[in-house]
């Protein structure tokens, strides 16, 4: 995996040339100002080298009967799907998908629990390892299933023969489309059996760009920064995916620094009880590894959260008296477990109501396991901005911008500079 940096250089006052002049190398940002569409500008200009796929190996086995390899869709149709432990692919691998085909040919399988997501654009290699038996070959496909469009209808993969051959299609990712569907299907004949393995989704330089929902936002609205604007969310299904491969590649849970802008919609969104978040990031395989800011349940409270797999986690609450803002405010924290002692830090502040704090700088009983980023990838639809997942836990007024620093703990003059326009 190559991560490609863009470092801005820039001598100027305004507040978001302070955000990118703090640690850029380590900076990811969404300054939330687009006017329009569903790219979510990343203002660093970051890439990264990135498998798409999550299990293109099938070296992890799913829940059983007709759920046999995590993170695929599974259409058995009128064939018969199983878990190949002989024939694989030499070089380490012990699993590979064996589908035969029914009278119908309609057995497939389909990555990453059948939506990949992409950003418009982007260039992609789909290769896979495939062999037949002897006669029949499998097929595959790609959907632009944002579109409902077929990028390559089901077409054969050529190989018939028992040797497995390495197949590769490369592609540009069309406008608009933000999910692909990739399928692996039987041969066309009855009876004929393909065989799939070490498949790959690459993407030689993948942006950090975010990815706007369809609908429940609306742009350009009053901002915090002078100048510039932000994104409301109705709370339905309006939440923004960063949960991208590059997000993930740079990823650091254990040290790092995170600013988050939020506004409440009404008064009673204060009062609603439900958890609500600005920024949210959590593992794919182990959804107990999560940093959250935001709102609890608890009437008029924001919290700055960790957990790293552990039985509880690390949860700083801030609750207004009486009753909480009806103006704009900043979150901060930051993280430190390779510190001796582990320590977190969070801080607060509301223009013209409650001047830029630190008002916590411990280390916490719970909250401070190791992040492991092999066990727990944020790369889903559960890494997002102005949600807790894409359907879940949604934000319901404004939200500004959004910066993290992976790998660099901010200092206390840092996070001042960058919380205060």
């Amino acid at each position: 995996m190559k991560t490609h940096l863009l470092l801005p250089v820039l001598l100027s006052s305004k507040y978001w040339h302070k955000i990118l002049n703090t640690a850029a190398a380590n900076l990811l940002y969404w300054p939330l100002w687009d006017a329009a569409g569903r790219n979510c500008t990343e203002l660093t200009g970051k890439t990264a080298s990135i498998d798409l796929a999550y299990n293109g190996g099938f070296e992890i086995a799913g829940a059983g009967g007709a759920d046999v390899w995590a993170y695929t869709n599974e259409g058995v149709g009128t064939g018969a799907i199983a878990d190949e432990t002989t024939l694989v692919h030499e070089g380490g691998s012990e699993h590979a998908a064996k589908l035969t085909a029914g009278s119908s040919a309609n057995t497939y399988i389909q990555l990453n629990s059948g939506t990949v997501r992409v950003t418009p654009g982007i260039s992609i290699t789909l290769s896979m390892w495939t062999r037949g038996d002897g006669t029949n070959a499998g097929r595959y496909s790609v959907q632009d299933q944002t579109n409902s469009v077929f990028i390559r209808t089901a077409v054969s993969t050529g190989i018939t023969g028992e040797t497995y051959t390495q197949v590769d299609y490369s592609f540009t990712v069309p406008a608009g489309c933000y999910m692909l569907a990739i399928t692996l299907w039987c041969p066309t004949t009855d009876t004929g059996i393909a065989y799939f393995d070490d498949v790959a989704v690459t993407c030689a330089a993948q942006p950090a760009t975010g990815s706007y929902q369809p609908t429940g936002i609306t742009y350009g609205q009053a901002s915090p920064v002078a100048g510039k604007t932000a994104t409301a969310h109705n709370g339905v299904d309006s939440a923004i995916y960063i949960g991208t491969g590059t997000f993930a590649s740079l990823w650091n849970g254990n040290v790092g620094s995170a600013i988050s802008w939020g506004k409440i919609d009404t008064a009673g969104t204060w009062t609603d009880a439900a958890l609500r978040y600005t920024f949210h990031v959590k593992g794919r395989q182990n959804q107990q590894y999560y940093i959250v800011l935001g709102r609890t349940t608890v009437n008029h409270q924001l919290q700055w959260a960790r957990k790293a797999g552990g039985a509880s986690g690390a949860s700083v609450t801030y609750t207004f008296n009486p009753t909480g803002t009806a103006n704009w405010f900043c979150q901060g924290m930051t993280w430190d477990m390779g510190s001796d002692p582990k320590k977190l830090r969070c801080y607060f502040y509301v223009p013209g109501e409650v001047a830029w704090t630190k008002f916590y700088d411990d280390t916490p009983a719970t909250g401070i396991e190791d992040w492991d980023t092999g066990v727990s990838t944020p790369d889903d639809a559960n890494t997002v901005l102005a949600g807790g997942s894409l359907t879940a836990q949604e934000w319901i007024g404004l939200c500004g911008p959004k910066a993290l620093w992976n790998g660099v703990v901010l200092t206390d003059a840092q996070m001042q500079r960058v919380m205060t326009p």
